[in-house]
């Protein structure tokens, strides 16, 4: 059986667990990288094939756990996005303005998100969370005397 982001493949006699999905409220939360794959995208008639990151992000909320499905599409046109992901998890830019991405340090990463509600094209009924923006990480402040 190979297990990625989407899932693992089952067993005939494997048991379900039932899970509801929690739909969160707009607004800011914190959030985990639970994994992170590369993968391809195969294009659309808004962006060319290119490769992207497929994460899975959890947020812990009061209303409970979700777990979503993100992407960050390595195409120029996107590049900010990549940005704003990485400047959430704590990365620092360089003296030229820019981030270079490590991603061996993505899975388990933590940061902040301001979450949207998006409708399903497919089917208007069907409600899901999405990354609007990704929040910087500020900066620690140290004080005389803290550790």
């Amino acid at each position: 059986m190979s297990e990625d982001i989407r899932g693992k493949e089952m067993d005939w006699d494997d048991e379900v667990e039932v899970n509801e999905y929690i739909l969160l409220p707009e607004g800011d939360y914190d959030f985990v990288v639970e994994s992170f794959e590369r993968g391809r995208y195969e294009g659309s008639n808004k962006m060319p094939p290119c490769n992207r990151a497929l994460l899975k992000i959890r947020i812990d909320a009061q209303e409970g756990t979700t777990v979503m499905n993100e992407s960050l599409f390595l195409y120029d046109k996107m590049a900010w996005k990549i940005a704003e992901f990485f400047l959430s998890i704590g990365f620092e830019k360089g003296e030229n303005g820019k981030i270079k991405p490590n991603w061996q340090m993505v899975p388990q990463a933590t940061g902040r998100a301001t979450i949207e509600v998006r409708s399903d094209e497919k089917d208007p009924t069907k409600k899901y969370n999405h990354v609007k923006k990704y929040l910087p990480k500020p900066k620690k402040q140290f004080k005389a005397g803290e550790f």
